[in-house]
């Protein structure tokens, strides 16, 4: 509903007077003094000239028995008793004196009739001077008219009036003027404007408005209340706009008279379902009278036409009838006023009460007594409604526009809430992922340090297929923790960005050699054409991009093969990887960009991983702006895009010829001992660690003390050592802590942090520690690696410092 009422007056609180509410009502008020001054002027003459004698006006048809009758103008035919439809017959006289018949030979002089029927024609001594009357049978509305009486015309002495009219309502004739065009002309535009050209316009535009009014219900329809005022509006404005219609329609009168009682029958009607609507409330007897109203009287009235040809009884009878319909209606809207104590539904309320009153008067003196120097007042009282509705539709729209940003003001507090809430479940899943990892970091790391050392011991061929086997598991185990560590340290924010000049070829053949053991052993055909491209990048994320596509489409390449290529395009160089896998549906293109996503059957889920391989491409290429894309046909296969600039010095082109990749060689432990007699300090809380740890560095010649945390070194008194290797998360402690105990001694101190955290906060400030750290779970060589870029990088800053 466009205006909803509420019973409740805390659901409608009273308003408070206002600006528009003042001005609604005096517009109103302005509406009603305007219109009764109009059909006030319609009423009183406006000039009088005394060298014009009139003396006699005689009605020669229609009458009783044909016969010429005295009348006194204004004459109303239906006051008499005579029908007020049909053809009449005027003849006037009066007596001009001779100044005023020569004044009429040296300047225009004009006849004002106020009440004409619009078919009518004038003689004036036997000469016409005006005539409408295009055809027989029409019949016209009366209205006013200024005739020019052409020159040579008027005499002194008596003079002759003939005035014939043709009458489809309210036959007879108003007292005529005459005077010099000059004085009556001014008078007679202002009666013009006053009585005619303003309430048609201002029922012009009342049209326009029901027009916007319906097309606001045609876009809402659920604004029944609106679709029907507009309905109501328009067809009223319609039928008082009739009223001033003078020319010849070619409609019959019969059906003329028949369509202003359908338009009167519908504006009750319309009426009272508007009254029902806007209420919210069902009537069922006054329901029934409206269908019955509206059904009944047209279709009554249309069947009586074969023997009535102007419905004078149905248009005498059905008025009375539909003016009692519209109490029911008042009183619906005063109820609804009472409960919701709106001022524009009162204003509106007010305004249709008004219309009732000048919709009983226009029957009363001008249907029933037929008073021709009376004129319509539902022309101006209609548009009284409409300040009441404007007023409604105005309080409705600024109530939307509140509503709309309480709306938005809720939606956005909403949506903070929400961001909050994910922000606090995304933080939460970091904390889980973090936890989780670095409990199975210690364990792994202690398994992969065994079996490390086990392959390392071991002579017998039968035991050391037996370790390799569990290198593999161990392997499978730490590749999946290593894609939770680089998931935290993407989503942390400490990953520091180093562009630079990258040839692509070394770092593809790179990927190639460590993609083509698992490759060969499903068979497939690892290719890489050959590139001397440069690129402008990261080298170590796009190697973690390149590494994690390539390694995806082994993994899901059960036949055929992988091809991965170089091409230019402008200042770009796109990487591309191609499969001759399963392919991805397009429905699930856009998500396996997601962590653990997986679109493999579960029972291969195992052997897949856990689906995190396409997340941390999806960050990495975000963190470096180069976009990804993937393009998949299901059952023939995918391919993988990455947009690279090029190096601002490359200007070379990718040679596209394929190159075929050799096996790689698994890596091997160097057995040399070049730390015989290092003192190494490990602190570490898990037990398992710490004893790999020792027997790793023991078997490559250092001097090992191992203990489990803070309090336990500053047990051991005061000892110089030569590298400390400690746990970051300790039981009393953390590794920056005993790094920065031992460093208040030995300030030049090597020192390595092994670490299981993957949050990101931690991440962050071991990042800002300047420490090296290595991420748990490592394998032996990587320790190697370490120590010895760490100890390498002391020498350098002892050699800086002497």
């Amino acid at each position: 509903m466009l205006f909803p009422s509420d019973s409740s007056p805390k659901s409608v609180p009273p308003q408070a007077p206002t600006s528009s509410g003042w001005g609604a009502w005096m517009t109103l008020l302005a509406f009603l003094a305007l219109g009764i001054w109009g059909t006030h002027l319609a009423q009183r003459p406006f000039y009088s000239d005394k060298q014009v004698t009139w003396q006699t006006a005689e009605r020669l048809a229609p009458t009783e028995n044909g016969d010429s009758t005295p009348v006194t103008l204004p004459d109303s035919w239906k006051a008499h008793k005579l029908p007020p439809v049909g053809s009449g017959l005027y003849r006037l006289t009066f007596d001009l004196s001779e100044s005023a018949a020569t004044d009429s030979h040296a300047r225009p002089w004009s006849l004002r009739i106020d009440r004409l029927c619009s078919a009518h024609d004038v003689l004036l001594n036997q000469r016409r001077i005006h005539s409408t009357l295009s055809q027989d049978g029409w019949l016209g509305e009366p209205a006013p008219d200024l005739l020019d009486i052409p020159a040579g015309t008027l005499q002194s002495g008596t003079n002759v009036l003939d005035i014939q009219v043709r009458c489809i309502l309210h036959g007879g004739l108003s007292m005529p003027e005459l005077a010099p065009k000059a004085t009556l002309q001014p008078s007679y535009l202002w009666h013009v404007i006053l009585t005619q050209y303003l309430p048609l316009g201002l029922n012009l535009c009342s049209m326009a408005f029901a027009t916007f009014v319906m097309l606001l219900w045609w876009q809402r329809r659920q604004e029944t209340a609106a679709g029907l005022f507009g309905l109501l509006y328009l067809v009223v404005s319609v039928r008082n706009c009739s009223y001033y219609i003078t020319g010849d329609l070619g409609i019959p009168p019969g059906l003329t008279s028949w369509l202003h009682l359908v338009a009167h029958t519908l504006s009750s009607t319309l009426l009272g379902w508007f009254a029902l609507a806007i209420a919210k409330r069902r009537l069922p007897w006054f329901e029934r009278a409206l269908w019955a109203a509206t059904v009944l009287i047209p279709s009554g009235a249309l069947l009586t036409l074969w023997f009535d040809s102007n419905l004078e009884l149905a248009r005498a009878v059905a008025p009375p009838i539909l003016h009692v319909m519209a109490l029911p209606s008042l009183w619906i809207l005063t109820q609804l006023c009472r409960q919701s104590q709106m001022r524009s539904l009162l204003l509106l309320l007010a305004g249709f009460a008004v219309a009732l009153v000048s919709a009983v008067h226009d029957f009363v003196w001008i249907r029933a007594l037929g008073l021709v120097d009376h004129s319509y007042w539902m022309p101006w009282t209609v548009p009284l409604t409409l300040p009441g509705f404007t007023m409604m539709l105005m309080n409705r729209v600024v109530q939307a526009f509140n509503d709309i940003e309480q709306l938005n003001a809720t939606l956005e507090q909403k949506v903070q809430e929400r961001t909050c809430e994910l922000a606090a479940a995304n933080a939460a899943k970091s904390h889980f992922l973090a936890a989780a990892s670095h409990d199975l970091r210690q364990p792994v790391s202690a398994i992969g340090l065994i079996t490390d050392l086990l392959h390392e011991r071991l002579s017998d061929p039968q035991l050391r297929g037996l370790t390799q086997r569990l290198t593999r598991a161990v392997v499978s185990m730490e590749s999946l923790l290593k894609g939770l560590l680089d998931l935290s340290r993407l989503d942390s924010g400490t990953v520091e960005i180093n562009r630079q000049e990258v040839r692509l070829q070394p770092l593809l053949d790179s990927i190639a050699s460590h993609e083509a053991e698992s490759a060969h052993h499903k068979g497939l055909v690892l290719r890489v054409r050959t590139t001397n491209a440069t690129a402008w990048t990261d080298p170590i994320l796009l190697e973690q991009i390149l590494r994690n596509l390539v390694g995806n489409a082994v993994r899901h390449t059960e036949r055929g093969g992988i091809l991965v290529g170089v091409r230019k395009r402008g200042e770009h160089l796109l990487i591309q990887v191609w499969d001759t896998g399963s392919g991805i549906p397009p429905q699930d293109q856009a998500r396996i960009f997601e962590e653990f996503v997986q679109l493999s059957p579960p029972a291969k889920g195992r052997q897949r991983g856990l689906g995190l391989g396409l997340a941390i491409v999806k960050r990495a290429t975000q963190l470096l702006e180069h976009p990804v894309q993937v393009a998949s046909r299901p059952g023939r296969g995918s391919c993988f895009s990455v947009w690279v600039p090029t190096s601002p010095h490359s200007g070379s082109r990718p040679n596209l010829a394929p190159q075929p990749h050799p096996q790689p060689h698994p890596p091997q432990i160097d057995r040399h001992q070049p730390w015989v007699g290092m003192k190494v300090l490990i602190v570490e809380d898990d037990q398992a660690i710490r004893d790999a740890l020792t027997n790793i560095l023991l078997s490559w010649g250092a001097c090992v003390t191992a203990g489990p945390g803070l309090s336990w070194l500053r047990q051991q008194g005061q000892q110089t050592w030569d590298l400390v290797i400690s746990d970051h998360r300790l039981g009393d402690g953390t590794g920056r802590e005993i790094i920065h105990m031992l460093r208040q001694s030995q300030p030049t101190l090597p020192a390595v942090i092994v670490t299981g955290d993957t949050s990101p906060e931690q991440l962050h400030m071991l990042a800002q520690s300047g420490v090296p750290v290595l991420h748990k779970p490592f394998r032996a060589e990587k320790l190697r690696a370490m120590i010895e870029e760490t100890m390498a990088r002391s020498d350098d800053s002892v050699r800086k410092l002497s």
